[in-house]
């Protein structure tokens, strides 16, 4: 940061920080002397430094940075110097302040104060040179002008010194005064957030020799004057933005997991790290609003701590994140009976029974009803409890259960769910999805305010209005209730995943938003909104930058380097969006190459995909590249792959049922002490029994107790657990040796299975990696190779089904199918009659419905081609 000289500089001031100089900065000094102005232009002080020496000078700089910047700055142009050098120009920068504020906290307590700020750059302008000086002269006499520039905006002279008249004036740029410039965006790093928060962002201006030194994705830690933004734009307003004036932009180091851990923290996480239940309780505390799917569970878990990256000597790296793709039933059981009243975004509010029903144009049949698409704009809640617009993309209709839950609030609202159905509790600060089954009379639950209108009152969470924050209403009660229908109603919200009901937030429990509340750093997206450059990193051009100017702004994968991208609704984007994601998986990172800008950004991050089924159910009859309209080159790329389908399981059913039937008890017992006096029931009794449904390990917890495995524990392979690994492979490779044997797996899979390993070892902060992790480990994959490895006609595992999208027996009907096509043609005028493509089918053991299926992929596919209706030949 430059600053104009000030004529006056308080001379005591100067001599104290020439003082301080000599006795702690004097080799610096010297240093900054012999590369001056060329290769170093700037002298870098510790605060820490400035506070040992004089603890009223130091804090004196936080609170008038300006006058005590210029007085350091003079003091080292009057530095007595060995050599002959003039550090005229040279700059004082500031760091390491003892406390960092965080960009959300920033007041107007703080302007024109210095700061420090932690985050990752959002945005970056190209380097500029910004005019410090200007000198004009004048077109009548020829004389110049000198006009000092600052931010509000580019000054010319009145009048002429000279001759006094107003112009015409003339910019000499020779003679002026250029320093280069640079204009950021940071952006609050997402392991700093609670979660689910939206992360606030500050333009830092930096000029001179820190410009340039950053790119999108960086995480950095910048100090600066908090000054007003007094442009133009601003003029007729009277409230200001507000921007750092950059004294100094560190970039952290790779690993930016420093989460601030206590001593008490550590002893907490090793305590656990010793039990006897460790992945049980690991398991229990990831989405305990989602009951069952334990596999997926603890893949996810695995996925949060992540496998070791290695750099091999020669240069290359293998990556140690883990990525992982849940394909399941949308919306399983969650519905509100059809009277329920739900607001669209003008306000109003309508029936969910009409809603649905006149969206059903071509209803498509599951199990218990059908689903139809649909777009539908009605307000939902943020993650940072804002009631904004979303869309509702699909809409259902589904048998109802035996039973729904009425809950009654506090104020007066009421709303009737089946059992499973989520609502948003207030716990620990934040709103976390809860089955209506597992709520308790007592809790408070999301509702979205009554705001009054000129014309009376307004539905609950209009959207036409200013957006609202989220209130919570306390439960008076929860009751059991027979439907009085046949049918029940859910609508499917992108990216959010709930709506108002009756003015009560209603949710769509999803694994994949978890994440977010667990995961030290995590970026989530839904891929119905996300474009290629959303999601990478785009060049964008806007206001940002003075002019109009082309900026590259950093998407999701970027943001979530070190982390963890969740990408809802993989299936719902592009295909020429996601092909963007390839590099950003298997390379982890992203080129970009747009605007004239080309630059290479890190995406070291896991990604966790969810995507629906193409026809709204899985199947496990089907191969996995029917059902999922997702490149096989994309799907390969994924480690773990879990189909999440509701599934009646006596064993898991029975858990459910005590774990709600004792949540409901301990509910009883607290709510009966608090309202009765003379209850018979301690306060010990209450506690025992609060303790069993509370969660194993508390979310802000498990966040420290990840960061902490990640940042200590790099474990290496044991000879047992290699050699497990590598038995399973072996083993299951060997499937595929005979000649028509199908390929059960790659050595993709191999790849995953080490990575598994060693993240289920940092799990137990181990620095070895044993055979009980590889036999873990192990199990999970099998579980998932036989869910979608497997061709479904034969049984055998089939590694094509993922990595082409076709089991090698679908491959070899197509090729016989074909064939036959190619056989027959030449034989009729018109080409093969697809009666007698079908009987040849027939007799070669290829069933009838199935010949018919490969001729419409071969047509689709531009291999076969119908000269006339019935006939068809090869292309």
């Amino acid at each position: 940061m430059a600053q104009a000289a000030n004529p006056n500089p308080d001379g005591e001031l100067v001599d104290r920080f020439e003082e301080f100089f000599r006795r702690y900065y004097s080799d610096e000094v010297g240093e900054l002397a012999r590369q001056y102005p060329r290769e170093q232009k700037s002298l870098t002080l510790e605060w820490g430094d400035l506070y040992k020496f004089d603890t009223d000078l130091a804090d004196d700089y936080l609170q008038h940075p300006d006058q005590l910047q210029q007085a350091a700055e003079e003091a080292l142009r009057l530095y007595d110097l060995p050599i002959d050098v003039s550090l005229g120009q040279a700059h004082v920068r500031v760091e390491g302040l003892e406390e960092y504020t965080e960009i959300r906290d920033i007041r107007a307590e703080n302007l024109n104060t210095l700061v420090g700020v932690q985050g990752m750059v959002r945005k970056a302008t190209d380097v500029k040179p910004k005019i410090r000086e200007a000198v004009f002269v004048c077109q009548r006499c020829g004389h110049e002008t000198v006009v000092p520039q600052a931010d509000a905006g580019f000054q010319e002279p009145y009048q002429c010194e000279s001759c006094e008249r107003q112009g015409p004036f003339k910019l000499n740029a020779e003679r002026s005064e250029f320093v280069d410039s640079q204009k950021l965006r940071i952006q609050e790093s997402p392991e700093g957030l609670a979660g689910g928060e939206t992360p606030q962002s500050i333009d830092v201006h930096v000029e001179d020799d820190i410009t340039g030194e950053v790119t999108p994705g960086d995480h950095v830690t910048t100090t600066g004057v908090l000054r007003l933004d007094q442009s133009e734009a601003q003029n007729e307003s009277p409230i200001f933005d507000v921007y750092l004036d950059g004294v100094s932009v560190v970039v952290e180091d790779e690993e930016f997991e420093e989460m601030d851990i206590t001593d008490e923290d550590k002893r907490e996480i090793i305590e656990i790290s010793d039990s006897d239940s460790l992945y049980e309780d690991m398991v229990d505390s990831m989405a305990p609003a989602i009951y069952g799917h334990r596999q997926a569970k603890l893949a996810m878990i695995l996925q949060l701590f992540s496998g070791v990256t290695k750099n091999l000597p020669d240069g290359s790296r293998i990556r140690g994140d883990l990525h992982m793709l849940l394909i399941g039933d949308p919306g399983t059981g969650k519905c509100v009976s059809g009277d329920t009243r739900v607001t669209l975004a003008d306000g109003t509010e309508r029936p969910i029974r009409e809603l649905v029903e006149e969206n059903l144009d071509e209803p498509k049949p599951i199990d218990d009803g059908v689903w139809d698409d649909a777009e539908i704009a009605l307000p939902g809640l943020d993650p940072d409890s804002h009631i904004t617009e979303h869309t509702a993309t699909r809409v259902w209709k589904r048998e109802a259960p035996e039973s729904l839950y009425r809950v009654r609030t506090s104020s007066g609202r009421e709303v009737d769910v089946t059992p499973s159905h989520p609502l948003f509790v207030q716990r620990n600060g934040r709103h976390e999805a809860v089955r209506a089954e597992a709520l308790e009379t007592g809790e408070f639950i999301a509702v979205a305010p009554r705001m009054a209108t000129d014309g009376g009152v307004a539905a609950a969470g209009s959207t036409a209005n200013v957006p609202t924050r989220a209130t919570f209403d306390r439960i008076e009660s929860i009751e059991a209730i027979e439907p009085e229908e046949e049918w029940v109603y859910d609508l499917e919200v992108a990216g959010v995943h709930n709506y108002l009901t009756n003015g009560v937030v209603s949710h769509n429990s999803q694994m994949i938003s978890y994440i977010q509340n667990i995961a030290p750093r995590s970026v989530y997206t839904s891929g119905k909104g996300s474009s290629s450059a959303g999601l990478t990193a785009a060049a964008v051009r806007d206001d940002f930058g003075d002019g109009q100017q082309w900026t590259l702004e950093a998407g999701a994968l970027v943001l979530a380097d070190q982390g963890i991208a969740a990408v809802d609704e993989l299936d719902k984007m592009r295909p020429e969006d996601r092909s963007a994601m390839h590099e950003a998986l298997e390379q982890q990172k992203i080129s970009i190459s747009k605007a004239g800008i080309n630059a290479t950004l890190k995406s070291r991050c896991s990604l966790l995909g969810a995507a629906n089924p193409k026809y709204g159910r899985f199947d496990e009859y089907e191969p996995i590249g029917e059902q999922i309209d997702l490149e096989p080159a994309l799907v390969s790329r994924f480690d773990l792959i879990f189909t999440v389908t509701d599934k009646p399981d006596p064993e898991e059913d029975s858990k459910l049922a005590k774990h709600i039937l004792q949540t409901n008890y301990a509910g009883e017992l607290n709510t009966q002490r608090t309202k009765i006096a003379n209850s018979p029931h301690t306060e010990d009794e209450v506690d025992a029994q609060t303790e069993e449904v509370a969660p194993a390990i508390d979310a802000d917890l498990l966040r420290k107790y990840i960061a902490y495995s990640r940042r200590k524990c790099y474990p290496t392979m044991s000879a047992e657990a290699r050699q497990a690994i590598e038995d399973f492979y072996v083993n299951l490779r060997a499937k595929g040796a005979d000649e028509d044997a199908p390929v059960p797996v790659t050595a993709r899979k191999l790849e995953g299975l080490v990575r598994l390993a060693e993240a289920s070892a940092r799990v137990r902060l181990s620095d070895t990696v044993e055979k009980e992790d590889a036999d873990r480990v192990i199990e999970i994959t099998r579980s998932c190779l036989q869910d979608i490895g497997v061709d479904p006609e034969t049984g055998e595992f089939d590694a094509d089904v993922v990595e082409t999208g076709r089991s090698k027996t679908q491959r070899d009907r197509i090729r016989n199918v074909k064939g036959l096509i190619s056989d027959i043609e030449d034989d009729f005028d018109e080409g093969a009659p697809v009666d007698e493509v079908l009987a040849r089918a027939e007799e070669v053991g290829i069933d009838e419905g199935k010949a018919e299926h490969e001729i419409e992929k071969l047509k689709k596919q531009g291999e076969v081609y119908e000269p006339s209706n019935g006939h068809l030949r090869t292309t």
